[in-house]
């Protein structure tokens, strides 16, 4: 019972504990406190310290320094060595006052302070401090600081060596640190910072000097075993051995509200399952412009894909430049490079290869500030795997090999262009790819996406999509399984204006599944879609090639092939056959027929409809709910033309809406205007009735065939001439077969308003032209 007691005291304790922080939270106290030091003197052409060791936070948490010169004399320049660090170099040209602001900062928390650096130039300073040059040694030596190289006259001069930083785990001390000379004995490797000052009545100077302890006597690498909680560079320790390594990571490291600076040449190891996560707070500058001879390598101790975690961005801050990087052996993570959500990369000159997983991972929310000129190869899954909004970013001087791109998150909204380098492998789409908010998707010569099973691409909202292949570099988009009807196609609605257009592309394997409607399409427009095509090829499909059976579309097709589609290589409405190609190539589909639906009428304001056939002379079929043709306006119908009516269907010419409707039917000797009925049999659909008085109501060169279905209480014939309203026609050299009752039909009254010259009748059950009173 007692245990239990105690369990529970434990627990509204914690609850009371975390009511609390939250009623801290509600009534915040800025913790941080700036401070950049006492006015100093100094001279123009040497350095002074600036020193903001004295600003405080009381979280105890880590500052972020940054120091910058707010007013200097005129015409003078100024600038500040380690603009960044809790020491910085102040260096002036001319005489005179300068002043500095330290501004730090703590996740949402600032604080500022200023100091004045006064600057003389009365030749040579009578006291100068001299820390010393930087250095490197080994562990297990008693290091000398030295300031013999100070300038300063007689005597009285003060001295004092302090210790500005050290590795986290070290209890250094100095000894003799009011000496000229002070010692001190490291128990850690690691980077010890220390700041010399020398006072005599009221002049005071100031130096800095940094020593690296390298890991054992036998010159192995600083080990890194601890979170990077404040500002560190990482210098190059080995210089004269490049291949060694200068850091060794024991553990998993964070960096946490600090920036970790890793100078050129640095290579860093890291041992098995440890990893490098740049926390929300902190960044990472990883810089070398040398990246052929002095490059930053990021490697495992072991060179074995997978053998560390990878490095891991979740850095909410502006983008450091990381440039001149190697990332290799890392993927134990999956992953050579994660940038997780709100994270923000800077990537050039930067080389990852051999990791296991993908080699760079950009997460939905991530961005990017400059990606170039990367190589990328040699990864075990993917080079990348990266938002379809990002891809725009990537600039194409860079070498990504090893794999298919994995795209991720397909919605392309940025309103603007966004070109697609042509990477050899390819991209390997992973959701529906969707182009949208005035967005345009340019694909250029061999590029090539590959498609997941039942996705699709799908153009809205005032966007375009561009394949701007060449003849022998065609775009490809296909299925990743390549496997007919895997993917669902490509849907183009509400263009409003923009143009999407397939030039040399072979689209293939489409199909799966309708994107809209109620049938399958390699490629389907939807209300107010806006496609042209040409060159292209659309190839495996599991349904139509091309459907365009919706309102307000606007189509150009030229030099295109339709192929191996299950149904029909196009299906469209009425309006939008006079956009099909004459050289439109159908092979080897389910039928090689053109589905036209007649629902609306033919009209056109301004010119006529032209129906131009094929070259391969693949019918119309008029097809299903909309199976009449409407003619209300001028149309004319070209040499070679084959059209199929469905059962019970018929064609009308009338004049609607103040327009003139007329149907020319021109056929050639040797190559006539076939209208037929979709069965071989006598009187399956109604016939052509012409309502309208019009000088182009011509039919030559034709064979009308299984028109004049008969009616119960009416006759029937496969070409009517209309006396309500009046009709008239011109037909000549032509053939009426298989009619279910007449031929033609035309009332007594108006015999002059039929024409007939050279006519032939095959299997007619009526008249062959029957007058009606």
């Amino acid at each position: 019972m007692m245990t239990k007691i105690r369990q529970m005291a434990f627990v509204l304790f914690a609850i009371f504990a975390l009511t609390s922080c939250e009623e801290e939270d509600k009534n915040p106290i800025n913790p941080l406190t700036a401070h950049a030091g006492d006015p100093t003197e100094g001279f123009v052409g040497y350095s002074t310290i600036l020193d903001g060791s004295k600003s405080t936070n009381a979280s105890g948490k880590p500052i972020s320094y940054k120091w910058e010169v707010s007013v200097k004399p005129a015409g003078a320049t100024a600038s500040i060595e380690g603009q960044q660090e809790v020491l910085a170099k102040f260096t002036g040209s001319l005489p005179g006052e300068y002043v500095v602001r330290l501004s730090i900062s703590y996740q949402s928390w600032k604080d500022e302070d200023t100091v004045i650096i006064t600057l003389s130039d009365d030749g040579e300073p009578t006291l100068l401090a001299d820390a010393g040059e930087d250095r490197n040694l080994e562990i297990g030596q008693a290091v000398t600081l030295d300031a013999a190289l100070s300038t300063f006259e007689g005597t009285g001069v003060q001295i004092l060596w302090e210790i500005v930083s050290k590795p986290e785990s070290s209890i250094v001390a100095i000894h003799n640190s009011t000496n000229l000379q002070a010692t001190f004995n490291p128990d850690n490797a690691g980077e010890y910072v220390f700041k010399l000052t020398m006072t005599k009545g009221s002049l005071k100077s100031q130096d800095v000097v940094k020593i690296t302890v390298l890991a054992n006597g036998t010159g192995g690498p600083i080990i890194i075993n601890e979170d990077i909680l404040q500002d560190r560079t990482l210098s190059n320790v080995f210089t004269s051995d490049p291949d060694k390594l200068d850091y060794l990571v024991t553990k998993d490291i964070t960096v946490r509200g600090a920036k970790l600076t890793i100078e050129p040449g640095v290579r860093i190891g890291f041992e098995e399952g440890t990893g490098l996560v740049i926390g929300e707070n902190g960044s990472l500058k990883a810089y070398t412009m040398l990246f052929e001879t002095l490059p930053i390598i990021f490697q495992g101790k072991e060179a074995q894909k997978g053998y560390w975690d990878g490095i891991h961005i979740l850095s909410q801050n502006p983008a450091e430049y990381i440039t001149g990087i190697t990332v290799r052996d890392a993927g134990k993570l999956g992953y050579g490079i994660k940038v997780e959500p709100g994270a923000n990369l800077y990537l050039t000159h930067a080389n990852i290869h051999h990791n296991e997983g993908i080699g760079i991972q950009f997460e939905i929310g991530s961005t990017i500030s400059e990606f170039k000129a990367n190589k990328i190869n040699d990864n075990s899954q993917a080079p990348l795997r990266i938002p379809a909004r990002l891809m725009g970013q990537l600039n194409w001087y860079s070498e990504i090999e090893g794999g298919a791109i994995q795209i991720t998150d397909g919605k392309i909204l940025s309103g603007t262009e966004n070109y697609w380098t042509s990477y050899a492998e390819g991209y390997d789409i992973l959701e529906d790819l969707v182009i949208y908010n005035s967005s345009t998707l340019v694909l250029g010569p061999d590029t090539h996406l590959y498609m997941p099973n039942d996705k699709a691409i799908r153009v809205i909202s005032g966007s375009a999509l561009r394949i701007v292949g060449e003849e022998n570099s065609p775009v490809i988009i296909e299925g990743k399984t390549k496997s007919k009807g895997s993917w669902r196609g490509i849907f183009i609605e509400n263009s409003q204006g923009k143009v999407s257009s397939i030039g040399f592309g072979h689209i293939k394997h489409a199909g799966s599944n309708a994107i809209a409607g109620q049938e399958p399409a390699t490629i389907k427009l939807g209300n107010g879609g806006n496609l042209k095509i040409f060159n292209t090829t659309l190839d495996e499909g599991n349904g139509y090639g091309l459907e365009a059976v919706a309102s307000n579309m606007k189509l150009e097709m030229t030099d295109n092939t339709i192929k191996n589609h299950l149904k029909n290589p196009i299906s469209v409405t009425a309006q939008m056959v006079e956009h099909l190609d004459y050289l439109t190539r159908m092979e080897e589909n389910g039928q090689n027929e053109v589905l036209v639906d007649g629902s609306t009428a033919l009209a056109k304001d301004g010119g006529e409809i032209v129906w131009k056939g094929f070259a391969q002379r693949a019918p119309y079929l008029v097809k299903g709910m909309g199976r009449d043709l409407r003619i209300q306006s001028g149309m004319r119908i070209k040499a070679g033309v084959v059209i199929k009516m469905q059962d019970g269907s018929r064609i009308d010419v009338q004049d609607a809406n103040g327009r003139l409707a007329y149907l020319n039917v021109e056929g050639l000797p040797g190559n006539p205007v076939i209208i037929q009925g979709v069965n071989d049999v006598s009187g399956s659909w109604y016939g052509i009735t012409y309502s309208t008085n019009h000088a182009q109501n011509v039919i030559n060169q034709a064979i009308i065939g299984n028109a004049g279905k008969t009616m119960g209480n009416n006759f029937s014939a496969a070409i009517t001439v209309d006396n309500v309203p009046q009709g008239s026609l011109l037909i000549q050299n032509t053939k009426i077969t298989k009619s279910g009752q007449h031929g033609i039909a035309v009332t007594k009254q108006f015999l002059d308003f039929l024409r007939v010259t050279n006519l032939t009748f095959e299997g007619i059950a009526g008249e062959e032209i029957y007058n009606w009173q």
